[in-house]
């Protein structure tokens, strides 16, 4: 993009930088958009393109059903042209499932149970759209829903006029393939819902043995050093690790597994769920990080009995970083703001974090709760800053 672009979105309209991203405008903008990686993997910050052409990029990583409604990554968006955005719909969103059990034979609707390949924060009494070519579709209702399991239980409703799937009662129906779309109507409608936040995991027992079976914390050290080279260069990962250094990353977590295999409290930094509150991570992706720990394992010698008890530790905090949508930071029992943008009246001078001009003690700004990112009063109107160069030729900031 070489000249600035002018976006609308909830009815706002804001004037892109060159080389800005969606994400980025709407931050600076304080427009509340829910983000995560900033890097296209985990399909948080979905938007809905109603006019304007969608950059092929943005879409990257997407269905063809949701790349065919307009919908993009407003991390990987930069505009062209003019677009008018809208927030998704979670009756576009589609889901895979596989069928565990049905029964019935009623003319007009069969039970059915089956789980999802992603976590679906559906409630009893909403609805999923069975994904068919059928005419009218068959409508599921939802009438109870395990989130540890990702199992669903649910009636499925024959319209008038319509038929069932010709697989739901054949005899080897279980492990049928479907997709559905939602869940529609209810409580929980909307895409970006907060998710339900488990009571927070209590430290795994330790294991003494195993640290000083480690060579006192130096194969720790190595096994860490060589693992994060690894991630530091993972395009799935390293995202999560925005302004992160990775010898900090390093020292952390060297400092955690040895408070979890000694038992002393040498780790003053946040334990797992708050420190991963905002990270949209699905159980794929958290299999995928401990596949790449235990091969890191193996290549540094721990015999089979050490990986699985190193891994116990990992593993015990599972629930606490797996998620559809980011959580909360608890601290002292309080809820912490998770999103969004509140006012504040700066008592000293300071720099605008989005395109760094001097911003006054006295000044009036808006800055993002949980980043703590200002925006300053140019910056939050969503049109670009003209700045004047010294061979007086006037460029919008980068």
């Amino acid at each position: 993009m070489t000249e600035a672009v002018p976006v609308r979105i909830d009815g706002v309209e804001l004037t892109l930088r060159v080389n800005e991203n969606l994400l980025d405008a709407c931050q600076r903008s304080a427009i509340e958009l829910p983000f995560s990686c900033r890097a296209g993997s985990c399909h948080t910050c979905l938007l809905r393109c109603t006019e304007g052409v969608v950059p092929e990029q943005a879409q990257r990583g997407l269905r063809p059903s949701l790349r065919s409604l307009g919908y993009l990554l407003a991390c990987q968006c930069q505009p062209t042209s003019a677009m008018t955005l809208t927030r998704p719909s979670q009756a576009d969103m589609v889901t895979s499932c596989r069928l565990l059990t049905s029964a019935g034979t009623d003319a007009s609707f069969r039970f059915m149970q089956f789980e999802t390949t992603r976590l679906l924060t559906c409630q009893p009494g909403q609805r999923l759209l069975l994904v068919t070519d059928a005419e009218p579709a068959p409508l599921i209702e939802v009438t109870a829903a395990c989130p540890e399991t990702h199992t669903v239980d649910a009636l499925m409703h024959c319209p008038p006029g319509g038929i069932f799937p010709s697989w739901l009662d054949a005899a080897d129906a279980f492990g049928q393939e479907f997709e559905v779309r939602g869940p529609v109507g209810g409580a929980g409608d909307g895409l970006a819902g907060k998710a339900d936040v488990p009571v927070e995991s209590p430290a795994p027992a330790p294991d003494p043995a195993l640290w000083t079976e480690l060579d006192g914390g130096a194969t720790v050290r190595a096994v860490l050093e060589d693992f994060y080279d690894q991630v530091y260069e993972d395009p799935l990962l390293v995202p999560f690790f925005h302004k992160a250094t990775k010898d900090r990353s390093i020292d952390k977590q060297y400092s955690f597994l040895k408070q979890l295999m000694t038992g002393e409290r040498i780790f003053f930094g946040d334990r797992p769920r708050n420190s991963h509150h905002w990270m949209v991570i699905s159980n794929e992706l958290f299999d995928y990080r401990q596949a790449i720990m235990v091969r890191t394992l193996e290549k540094h010698g721990l015999t089979a009995l050490q990986i699985a008890r190193w891994t116990r530790l990992e593993l015990h905090y599972r629930r606490d970083i797996v998620k559809s949508a980011a959580w909360p930071r608890h601290v002292n029992g309080v809820d912490l703001p998770l999103d969004g943008y509140a006012n504040e009246t700066l008592s000293a001078g300071t720099l605008c974090d989005h395109c760094g001009a001097v911003i006054d003690a006295g000044t009036l700004v808006k800055y993002h709760v949980r980043l703590g990112h200002i925006s300053c009063p140019d910056c939050a109107s969503g049109k670009p800053k003209v700045l004047v160069s010294s061979d007086g030729a006037c460029d919008a900031a980068a």
